[in-house]
């Protein structure tokens, strides 16, 4: 492997043409002019010769003579000695005029000689071959053989050409000493070094080659691997050749020393020839590399050994091996292990491939470097690769240990899927494994598929018993956010009373979480003492779920009637300030209102508007305000804020109830008039509601108070959509028998009565009911686009008790179904009227959503920004908003705010935001020139075991592209490579680019 190629070094022999003329070209026949025309020829003068040819043969042309082809070929002969443009022309001609003449072998061999003479050697050899060298002349023979020759000899047909030089070499001709020359070359070449050392002995003392044979001498002296004899013959040549003859002898002279172990010599004069040379050959870096290697100076032996990796041979795995072993010694482990894993991609050596593939295997393990489960696939291949491998022990014990430790779980357990005989070590790896798989997949909102692997964790639960409640804990809380209330019940209940859960941080979590369990199953009182012993552990600390949990067991004892106790709790979370204060504040204000303290009441709700003017409790508070007041006989007060009510919050739930309640204030107070407007805005305002009903009521009663039933009939027939009596019965029959159905969740039944109410009775009193109920069945036959039609109906008609929830259905189904300007206008509806805290968040989240898809930068950080500052906020939602904010900064250049937020995201790589925005960090390093910042957030995403294996294949392509800007092909390569070999994406670009740069980089 160490054998030097040396370049061909081909004279370039200038061949003349003889001047003199052949003694076939003179006739004897008497023809003075004819004569003259040839002693000029033979006196060398061309021109004149030609002169006399061409009059001779014009003069002649119409007399049939002999001598007409002979002047034609003269004429032509002429032309080509004298180097005329036309010489080819008149050659060809000849062929055509007089194709009987006997001057037809010499026209080919001249045409040939044109040709030659043009570097056109392929052509000329075609012209050669039509000769017939028995009809030249002998001196004319010798010149064809050795021109034939060597036009062969140009296009490297070497045993062709040989035949020519053979006929050639031992004639005592002109030719004889280049014929010697090439044949000795053509034995070089050939590898019969002896035969070939023998003719250029021969030629040392020719001026013609004797300043070029003796580097053919001291080439064959390596090549014969008499070294000493090489050095010798080469060395004092250095000193007196130039150009690439000194370099040649530098690279025998150094290649020599290497061959002889004598690093230290051969290094100067291996350096001299690589840096004489402008594209040092792989085997110059190969011998200069390894003369420093085995000096020890790795450094440099490392510069040149990564030049050598080129080919797909057995000297470059010798290279990538010994590549690894400089980066051992001076401690650079990452390019070590990149250079172990190019040498182990070939089994040229099957003992450099095994030491070459545990060394990388080893180096993967020590610095937890796995990102496409390379260490566990990696010594799984070790040991079906080389089963009798004297480190087959170590390999096993490895594997033991990378199941433990893998970061990267879904591979992890794809891996052990192919492990035949799986041990105790496995199970208790499976076991963990499949646990922080299931974590990540419940990260990522996939409940379901995180439940099959928690449960997979627990089968396998014997070997670690705080995995095993832990597996219990996030599978109760899976089962929790899919609405599984009895599965999560169950498991938060079986982690709780497990002995090994006391000492963990979930333990206390558990029993706020079991507290909302039976919360949403209506069991206050059981909901209440578990959200008190969450409250009992959680002792003095002032948290967002201590704040809640205090709420939850106030809204438990106020289920149960048990004011006090509640306006107690509501006062421990009000107390925690930063949580949700105004809640609390209007349920002990409420409270006390229950309990007829309403002068403390007022007082209270007018605090909590004072305090907290953005509240969206404002609204509750000014009516049950007005409410106080009239318990209290204050009636003109409970005007005054019924109006404000009304006024300031026109869309809230509020406003109708509020406009009612007017009317009976003003009806109490005897103020019929102002009464009467009231209920008549409620009917006009709030069509088809119970207020509008109750409203109808007091109308009916204000006409019979004034003896007046004919205004009253007369106001009712002007009331669009008021049923008459029969109507109205009929109106109530056909909705209440579509409503049982619906009430025993029979569907398929109800729905067509429904249908049927919708279009029958478009105003009837049960329309907005019909509408819901009609939608709910629909999305229970995943019939969603037809649900939608009356979910909007719902969503535009006056305030009701479905209309929240009407705008988010309607929302949600216009964004899946990528309608996302439409699903805004829904989001949009719904944030100010909305009275609940988690739809108000939905509302913006919504609109959040739609922006993104709509690409609307500006729009996107503003909603976002109103996501972030929402209380309460899961951190999913917190990612998702945190990471369309700064995506949307990046898009509008303002890089310092978008990596501001990549770098919060970026802390958890877990989730796909997270890994995303990692490689964005790097990446935004690398687009503003910090190169070494990029790659070390390369390295640190690689380092958490990321499940998010686009990103880091991405992240790794950046990688690729940093190295490369260094100069640093072969680091380059290899990471592309590895990406090549381990990343198992099926339908994305990230093979398309690697194979894309590999090729650019290969290109080089």
């Amino acid at each position: 492997m160490h054998k030097l190629l040396v370049p061909l070094m081909v004279s370039c022999l200038m061949l003349q043409v003889p001047a003199f003329a052949q003694s076939t070209y003179r006739n004897t026949t008497p023809e003075p002019a004819y004569t003259r025309a040839v002693e000029l020829f033979e006196h060398q003068k061309y021109g004149s010769a030609r002169q006399a040819f061409h009059e001779w043969r014009t003069q002649h042309a119409n007399m049939p003579s002999p001598l007409l082809p002979e002047a034609a070929f003269m004429e032509a002969r002429c032309a080509q000695l004298l180097k005329n443009s036309d010489a080819a022309y008149l050659y060809d001609k000849f062929l055509i005029d007089f194709p009987e003449s006997n001057k037809i072998p010499f026209v080919y061999f001249h045409s040939g000689e044109i040709m030659q003479e043009a570097g056109k050697f392929k052509q000329a050899s075609l012209l050669y071959a039509k000769v017939d060298a028995n009809a030249l002349d002998e001196t004319t023979r010798y010149d064809y053989w050795f021109k034939s020759g060597y036009c062969l000899f140009m296009q490297e047909d070497y045993d062709r050409s040989l035949n020519y030089f053979l006929k050639v070499k031992d004639a005592n001709t002109q030719w004889k000493t280049p014929t010697l020359y090439y044949y000795s070359h053509i034995m070089y070449m050939k590898g019969k070094y002896d035969t070939a050392l023998q003719g250029f002995r021969q030629l040392e003392k020719e001026p013609a080659f004797s300043k070029i044979v003796p580097f053919y001498i001291a080439q064959i002296y390596y090549l014969q691997k008499d070294y000493d004899k090489a050095i010798s013959y080469a060395e004092p040549l250095i000193a007196t050749a130039t150009g690439d003859r000194k370099t040649d002898m530098n690279r025998i002279v150094g290649s020599a020393y290497f061959a002889k172990k004598n690093y230290a010599q051969a290094i100067p004069y291996l350096e001299s020839a690589v840096q004489a040379t402008r594209k040092p050959s792989r085997e110059d870096y190969y011998n200069l590399g390894f003369s420093h290697y085995y000096q020890k100076n790795y450094d440099k032996a490392a510069d040149y050994l990564s030049k050598v990796t080129s080919a797909d041979d057995v000297m470059s795995q010798n290279a990538y091996y010994h590549l690894g072993e400089c980066y051992i010694q001076i401690d650079d482990k990452k390019r070590a292990r990149v250079a172990f894993e190019a040498a182990a991609k070939y089994d040229f050596d099957k003992s450099i491939q095994e030491d070459a593939m545990f060394n990388h295997l080893k180096l993967n393990y020590e610095m937890a470097f796995s990102p496409f489960n390379e260490i566990i696939n990696g010594f799984i291949k070790f040991i079906d690769t080389f089963p009798n491998s004297s480190k087959i022990d170590q390999a096993y014990d490895y594997l033991g240990k990378a199941f433990l430790t893998s970061k990267n779980y879904k591979q992890a357990l794809d891996a052990m899927k192919s492990i035949k005989s799986k041990n105790a070590n496995t199970y208790k790896a499976m076991q963990r494994i499949a646990y922080y798989r299931g974590l990540e997949l419940y990260t990522s909102l996939q409940f379901k598929d995180a439940i099959d692997f928690f449960t997979l964790s627990l089968a396998n639960g014997e070997y670690d018993k705080d995995l095993k409640v832990k597996a219990m804990y996030w599978r109760g809380e899976a089962y929790y956010r899919l609405g599984y209330l009895d599965k999560a019940k169950t498991d938060y209940n079986s982690f709780i009373l497990n002995s090994a859960s006391y000492r963990l941080p979930e333990y206390k979590t558990a029993h706020y979480n079991m507290g909302y369990v039976f919360f949403k199953e209506k069991n206050y009182s059981e909901s209440g003492n578990w959200f008190r012993n969450y409250a009992r552990q959680a002792g003095s600390e002032k948290s967002a779920m201590v704040a809640d949990a205090y709420n939850r067991i106030g809204d438990c004892l106020y289920v149960n009637r048990d004011f006090n106790g509640a306006i107690g709790y509501y006062q421990y979370s009000a107390n925690i300030s930063s949580v949700s204060p105004d809640y609390a504040s209007y349920q002990i204000a409420y409270c006390h209102g229950l309990l007829r303290n309403h002068d403390e009441k007022i007082t209270l709700l007018k605090k909590l508007i004072a305090q907290y003017p953005n509240s969206q409790y404002v609204d509750d508070a000014y009516y049950e305000i007005g409410r106080s007041y009239v318990a209290i006989n204050q009636l003109n007060d409970a005007i005054y804020h019924y109006k404000i009510v009304k006024e300031k919050f026109p869309q809230s739930t509020f406003a109708n109830k509020a406009m009612l309640q007017l009317g009976l204030v003003y009806y109490n107070s005897g103020d019929l008039d102002n009464s009467l407007a009231f209920y008549k805005r409620v009917v006009n305002e709030f069509p088809n509601t119970a207020e509008a009903q109750d409203a109808l009521l007091g109308i009916r009663n204000i006409y019979m108070d004034r003896n007046d039933p004919d205004g009253y009939f007369a106001y009712t027939a002007t009331v669009k959509g008021l049923a008459k009596t029969a109507d109205s019965e009929k109106d109530s029959l056909t909705f209440e028998s579509a409503q049982r159905l619906y009430m025993k969740e029979d569907c398929d039944r109800a729905v067509p009565l429904l249908r049927n109410y919708t279009t029958s009775y478009a105003n009837g009193r049960y329309i907005i009911d019909a509408h819901y109920y009609l939608a709910e069945c629909l999305m229970k036959q995943n019939q969603s686009q037809e649900a939608v039609v009356s979910y909007d109906y719902l969503a535009d008609a006056p305030r009701h008790l479905y209309t929240e929830e009407a705008i988010i259905r309607s929302g949600s189904i216009h964004y899946n179904a990528n309608r996302p300007d439409k699903a805004l206008q829904r989001f949009e509806q719904l944030e100010p009227i909305a009275d609940m805290a988690e739809n108000k968040l939905e509302a913006r989240i919504g609109q959040l959503r739609c922006l993104v898809k709509l690409n609307r930068t500006e729009a996107i950080i503003s909603a976002a920004d109103k996501v972030l500052t929402s209380p309460k906020l899961a951190p999913e939602i917190e990612r998702e908003a945190r990471f369309a904010k700064a995506k949307a900064n990046l898009a509008m250049n303002d890089k310092t705010a978008a990596l501001n937020d990549f770098k919060l995201l970026s802390a958890n790589t877990r989730s796909t935001e997270g890994a995303e925005s990692k490689y964005l960090v790097a990446q935004l390093a690398y687009d503003g020139g910090n190169d070494a910042e990029a790659e070390k957030v390369i390295f640190e995403l690689a380092d958490t075991g990321t499940p998010h294996q686009y990103w880091l294949a991405k992240s790794f392509i950046l990688l690729s592209d940093i190295y490369l800007k260094r100069g640093e092909n072969f680091q380059a390569q290899q990471y592309l490579e590895s990406i090549l070999e381990n990343y198992d994406g099926k339908n994305d670009d990230i093979h398309a680019i690697a194979t894309q740069r590999l090729n650019a980089i290969k290109a080089l």
